[in-house]
């Protein structure tokens, strides 16, 4: 008879290395140049650049990618996103949308106004926003701190049995206990970033930053709360800042219209593209009466516009 620390003794290094690796999802293997072939002639091609995002059109959306997208509490995060989501809903995605700070009717009254040019009084303009994107969107009604496993889950649903290929996260405190529990929101970020590879989709994740002396300080990659590991972890890292310079000048009547249209409300800034070729900033201009975000100084929104909605 053996006991227990006699068993213990005779299980080698070695052998506990190849129970790890076997216990690995059987995605994540040791392959042969050619089992990468389609992947790599995607991107000899330029098929691998995926799309360009709505509103920001250098930066390329690609399947098995994480973006995290940051600003100041109320600078714009969630509008962003909102919008970003609507248009690719109308190229033909279906985004799902994880709002875990706002509820459903809320989240999709505020898209509606984005849609719609303006914010929503009647019923038959909410009848008409609810019937175009019936199909077209999907929303997890779901609000407050969620258990992680219940996150995933609904995230593989979503994309292999409702077909999503965007997955909107809103916002990453909402799915981490502790503000500063600096390992669990590197874990989570970290099992995002394999979800996304393992079903080939795109993650976008809202994310709060610090504020610094003045919210005219510009954002950057260590302005995220918690630790580096986060940016440090995902493929694409965005910020949005609102111009606070342009607003206080709006306020003291000091703004010209010339200048309202040539300076712009919002500054878009691409600070990590990692399988991209371009970073650096976008300038978006703001429509208070729809909430929608606009690429000039007209102030006309993608649909107002008639600008192809899929560019």
């Amino acid at each position: 008879m053996h006991d227990d620390s006699e068993l213990i003794d005779h299980i080698t290094p070695e052998q506990v290395y190849l129970d790890a690796y076997e216990s690995l999802d059987p995605y994540f293997r040791l392959r042969k140049p050619k089992a990468f072939e389609d992947a790599f002639l995607s991107i000899i091609e330029g098929r691998f650049d995926g799309q360009p995002c709505p509103l920001i059109p250098r930066l390329s959306l690609r399947a098995g990618e994480v973006s995290i997208w940051g600003g100041i509490n109320g600078h714009g995060k969630s509008n962003l996103t909102g919008q970003i989501a609507l248009l690719l809903s109308e190229r033909g995605e279906k985004p799902c949308i994880v709002s875990l700070e706002m509820t459903p009717e809320r989240t999709l009254a505020r898209m509606c106004g984005q849609w719609l040019g303006h914010r929503p009084t009647q019923v038959s303009e909410g009848v008409k926003f609810l019937d175009h994107f019936q199909e077209r969107l999907l929303i997890f009604d779901y609000v407050g701190a969620i258990n992680l496993q219940v996150l995933y889950g609904a995230i593989t649903i979503a994309a292999q049995q409702r077909f999503c290929k965007h997955i909107f996260i809103d916002n990453l405190m909402c799915c981490v206990a502790g503000e500063d529990d600096y390992n669990a929101q590197k874990d989570f970020v970290q099992e995002l970033c394999k979800l996304a590879k393992m079903l080939q989709v795109h993650i976008h994740l809202v994310h709060h930053v610090r504020k610094g002396n003045n919210e005219s300080d510009e954002i950057g990659k260590f302005s995220f709360r918690g630790t580096g590991a986060i940016t440090d972890q995902v493929d694409n890292v965005i910020t949005i800042q609102r111009n606070k310079a342009k607003e206080k000048r709006r306020e003291d009547r000091t703004l010209t219209p010339v200048e309202d249209k040539q300076e712009a409300d919002s500054i878009i800034n691409v600070i990590k593209q990692r399988n991209g070729r371009w970073e650096g900033r976008q300038w978006l201009w703001y429509e208070p009466e729809s909430g929608a975000y606009c690429m000039d100084g007209s102030r006309k929104t993608p649909w107002q516009s008639g600008m192809e909605v899929a560019a």
